[in-house]
């Protein structure tokens, strides 16, 4: 999944900076409003394909492949009962190109959700590598679509959603061959029943995993309806600079889940307290990832320095993001907590539109709704933290050591960003700052960190371990 992930990373990092370039400020807003909205495309399998991944987590993919053809049956003609007559009813009453847009989004999700289904099988028999190749596919097909037309001429908004489409169909067909559903006859009501089944187990947490999105994104949102598309672009750049560590949370989660779910009960909230200061450790020690990308925009992206302020204030918030997805979700999860966890999540959510909303229309500055998005993700990580203590196991002297790193970690960010313009004494003098309270805070997790890196070759990275 590192490896996966980090060459989705790498074709997507890519994309968000090559696309700016290529494309006018407003062909790149709406290229990003089809992206953002897109996201939301999972609400409209409506829990199943969640309720599928709890009923398959941790068993062998024998044990369930006779499942997965009824699953498609139902989810195929679930989506299309719902997405034909949207298609109709976005079509006629959106003005022109929203119009458009709104339908590539419907069209899109019957592709996403089906391969998710697919993603999620594999992800719940602990079969990882082709979960990983899956997650690079959409971004290296879209790299080479876009770079291919490039040389004919300058892509639009619309050819890069089409791209996009058609890198997802690519991944669709992977998955699907690796998968392999049996095809054999089943029973009529065989589909509907696993689909009643995995609806019904899944509905909440299709809910709180698109509150979460919807908080994540609900900045963006309140910007793209009350800012004009210039200034939503400028603010998507901005967020769009945190797709490598939030692509690496997914990865991190995917594994996590699976795998915590294996463990017994005594030894999970163990596990949540080494989970949450790696987590901690990994985020403060790959914070000056900002400072090369202030570099990099500042030279190839000019048109967009006044992304620069609000993206790197929330990178300050992948923290908060790590501990709600990965650790939050799972244990919620597990112990069947998941309609807290999304009550939680839609009053994070209410709370998020409501201070976007003020601080866009009252203020009309990017900074001010990046900082008010940081004080809700904030927020909400306290709040799951404290409803799920006697899951997790996590005591008061445990979250003031996680704030305490926190703040000294971002006070330090913000003085070397202060201090020096040069790229390499911001890096030395925020390193200097921290390393004492990271070897204070996390002295086990940075033991256990360089054992495992110092025990692996380069082998173990490509190949993988046996037994």
């Amino acid at each position: 999944m590192s490896g996966g992930t980090a060459l989705a990373a790498l074709f997507n990092t890519l994309l968000v900076f090559l696309i700016p370039r290529l494309v006018s400020v407003e062909d790149f807003g709406y290229w990003r409003l089809f992206l953002l909205y897109a996201g939301y495309a999972g609400f409209l399998h409506m829990g199943f394909a969640d309720g599928a991944l709890l009923r398959w987590a941790g068993k062998p993919l024998e044990e369930f492949r006779h499942e997965v053809a009824p699953a498609m049956t139902f989810l195929i003609r679930q989506q299309l009962a719902v997405i034909v007559p949207a298609s109709v009813i976005v079509a006629v009453l959106l003005p022109s190109p929203m119009n458009w847009i709104g339908v590539a989004i419907l069209v899109f999700a019957v592709i996403m959700n089906v391969a998710t289904v697919l993603q999620y099988g594999l992800q719940g028999a602990r079969l990882f590598r082709p979960v990983a190749i899956a997650t690079a596919i959409p971004g290296g097909g879209l790299l080479a679509l876009t770079f291919l037309w490039h040389l004919r001429g300058t892509p639009g908004f619309r050819e890069l959603i089409v791209f996009y489409g058609m890198a997802w169909a690519a991944a669709l067909v992977y998955l699907w061959t690796r998968v392999r559903p049996l095809h054999g006859a089943h029973a009529p009501d065989a589909a509907w029943s696993l689909g009643k089944t995995c609806v019904l187990l899944g509905w909440p947490i299709v809910l709180a995993n698109g509150g979460l999105g919807l908080v994540q994104s609900a900045d963006r949102v309140i910007v793209s309806s009350a800012l004009p598309i210039y200034d939503f672009a400028q603010y998507s750049l901005a967020s769009s600079m945190m797709f490598v560590p939030v692509a690496v949370i997914a990865a991190v989660y995917r594994v996590f889940f699976s795998h915590v779910a294996a463990v017994e009960h005594e030894g999970r909230a163990r596990v949540y307290t080494r989970a949450s200061r790696f987590l901690l450790l990994a985020w403060s020690l790959l914070l000056p990832y900002f400072f090369l990308l202030d570099v990099f925009v500042r030279h190839f992206l000019p048109k967009y320095v006044e992304a620069l302020p609000a993206a790197g204030i929330l990178l300050l918030g992948v923290i908060f993001l790590a501990g709600i997805q990965i650790l939050h979700m799972s244990f919620a999860y597990l112990y069947g907590k998941q309609r807290q966890f999304l009550l939680l999540t839609a009053s994070a959510l209410l709370v998020s539109f409501a201070v976007a909303l003020v601080l866009a229309i009252r203020l009309r500055s990017l900074v001010a709704v990046a900082v008010g998005q940081i004080g809700v993700l904030a927020l909400w990580w306290l709040a799951n933290e404290w409803t799920f203590r006697k899951t997790t196991g996590q005591r008061a002297a445990d979250r003031l050591r996680l704030a305490a790193v926190f703040a000294w970690s971002a006070v330090s960010y913000g003085v070397a960003m202060k201090s020096v313009e040069n790229v390499g004494l911001r890096t030395l003098i925020y390193y200097a700052l921290v390393a004492g309270c990271l070897v204070v805070a996390c002295a086990p997790e940075i033991r256990i960190a360089w054992k495992l890196v110092s025990r692996a070759s380069p082998w173990t990275f490509v190949y993988g371990t046996r037994g």
